[in-house]
């Protein structure tokens, strides 16, 4: 008799798209980029209960987890439910295949990037769509901006008007996240979270970090939705900030502003990219052999990071000798 277990939710109900078509369930990494399918080759429906999707899901219900990454695992989206093979179309869609972005993170992307989206533009109703008959709660997009490109504000607002019901999460650089913004887009009444990926406290340092950003622009946001969490108009205000060797010293003081805004903070590995090579050893703080990483390990000492206003991975505030550290340890939605 198969019995309710705590397990991960997400091979039962979400689905992640990314900009090849790939279907994934959550961060290709911590699935090691196990793909149920793509759409631009077989439908959703096709590929959400299909052959590869049922496999994956075994391994739940045998207690054979070959395809997950277990080190990488936050572990934090589980719930005790009755692990099937087969189950019905996602409640959740992280839609990550836009990565038309207005600002250059040092860090992210060393041009901003030329993207054909004509499959995606072309296949909205039809494709897209037809997916979210079973959602409620749509995130954008964590690999640009939402909120400014031309594709991703007509699926939003596509969405907002076929399915009211359904609610949004928005992961955004904060610069064209204002009370307009989401009125035009029809959704200021049906926001999940807000995640702002803000990576500084000082004008200096973010000038420093973000090409084409406008730091007063994001405070003046920040300001507007901080309103909109203490009007209980959204559930969830995250900041997440990339830290690196030029924001590091920043810390402490971010989790202060973060907790007079009512935001929770989100401290996130600086990961190394095809396209921030460049650039990568220099901003790498956690590596040994950074000429600064004594004093981040004496700042990682200081006890605010264990205060719960923050979420940091053990290995952080433990600091020793190694090359590498895990601090994404957060999830956008639950």
């Amino acid at each position: 008799m198969t019995i309710k277990k705590a397990i991960c939710t997400f091979p039962f109900n979400a689905a992640q798209i990314s900009m090849q078509g790939e279907v994934f369930v959550c961060c290709p990494p911590w699935c090691k980029s196990y793909s149920f399918g793509n759409i631009f080759e077989q439908s959703f429906d096709e590929i959400w209960n299909g052959d590869k999707a049922k496999e994956f899901r075994r391994q739940f219900i045998d207690d054979d987890y070959k395809y997950c990454d277990l080190n990488l695992c936050v572990k934090d989206c589980s719930q005790d439910i009755i692990p099937t093979e087969m189950v019905k179309k996602p409640e959740t869609f992280i839609f990550c295949y836009d990565s038309m972005c207005n600002v250059k993170c040092i860090f992210c992307r060393s041009c901003h990037e030329k993207q054909d989206l004509t499959y995606f533009d072309n296949n909205m109703d039809e494709i897209i769509l037809n997916m979210l008959e079973n959602a409620k709660n749509v995130v954008l997009s964590g690999v640009g901006e939402a909120l400014f490109s031309p594709h991703s504000r007509k699926l939003i607002k596509r969405i907002s008007q076929l399915y009211p019901h359904i609610k949004f999460s928005l992961i955004t650089n904060g610069i064209l996240c204002d009370e307009q913004n989401l009125k035009d887009l029809e959704i200021i009444d049906k926001l999940l979270s807000i995640t702002v990926s803000l990576h500084a406290v000082k004008k200096v340092t973010y000038d420093r970090l973000v090409v084409n950003g406008d730091f007063d622009k994001v405070m003046n946001n920040l300001a507007f939705l901080s309103q909109l969490k203490k009007e209980n108009k959204m559930d969830r205000f995250i900041l997440n900030f990339v830290v690196n060797a030029y924001n590091y010293k920043e810390m402490p003081e971010y989790i202060k502003m973060a907790d007079e805004i009512g935001a929770t903070v989100g401290f996130l590995e600086l990961l190394k990219l095809e396209t921030n090579e460049s650039v990568y050893e220099k901003l790498n703080i956690a590596n040994e052999k950074h000429p600064q990483y004594n004093d981040f390990v004496k700042l990682m000492k200081n006890p605010i990071f264990k205060s719960g206003k923050c979420t940091i991975n053990d290995e952080m505030l433990n600091l020793k000798p190694i090359s590498f550290y895990k601090v994404l340890k957060y999830r956008f939605f639950k």
